[in-house]
Formats: C-alpha cells, structure tokens, sequence
C-alpha cells in the first residue's frame, strides 16, 4: 500500500502536466500589418474569422475571438466545470482585399464589476 500512494501521486501530477495547444490572438495580431497584409494572409494566419460584417461600401470587418481560460479552468478534473474567464479579440478592418486597420482587445469577467457597485440613482 505504502508503495501505491507514491504512484498514485506521480500519476495525479503527471497528468496535470498534459495541455492542449493554446492559441494566443496577441500573437496573431501582431503577423498582420495594417496597408501591408492581405486577406489571403490574413486566412492563412488567422484561419475563418468568427464573424464578418460590411461596415461600408467595399469595407469589411472581420472578427477574430478566443476565450481565455482561467487558473481553474487549465486543471485536469476541474477545467470542464469552469467557464472561461474572459475573451480576446482581434478586429480587421478590410478594404480591396488589404487590411486597413487592426484592433486587439482583452476582455476579462471582472470588467463589468463596476455595474455592481455603481451608483445608478
């Protein structure tokens, strides 16, 4: 029995080291180069946007997201009953098939904290 706990043990720990790849939209965001890079690129770096939508004649938005996960939700037992606690977001601005403007941001659960303790009379 005394020989099981450390196997049991080295089992537990082992397994809290195995990962899934992690995709980080900073560092995508920053392959693309506003009057440089092209919508092909954009493809082949980004993939399929999550959402598309023209915000002018021959100018469209192309929106790229991801959720971030928490401390909890990298454990190995837990992480499938935690949620996500934010989002990243990458939005392109396309025009002639060239990308015109590129915008990252970080959303995270508590941003909206402030709704809570505001004042609203």
């Amino acid at each position: 029995m005394k020989r099981a706990i450390p196997v049991l043990l080295a089992i537990v720990l082992l397994a809290g080291c195995s990962s899934r790849p992690v995709r980080h939209l900073a560092a995508d965001a920053a392959l693309v180069q506003p009057g440089v890079t092209t919508l092909t690129e954009v493809h082949q770096y980004l993939g399929e946007p999550k959402g598309v939508r023209e915000i002018s004649p021959g100018v469209k938005e192309y929106v790229y997201s991801e959720d971030t996960i928490s401390f909890w939700g990298k454990m190995p037992v837990l992480g499938s009953m935690v949620g996500p606690s934010g989002y990243e977001m990458i939005i392109l601005t396309v025009q002639d098939e060239v990308v015109r403007s590129v915008v990252f941001r970080n959303f995270n659960e508590k941003d909206r904290d402030w709704v809570k303790h505001y004042n609203w009379d």
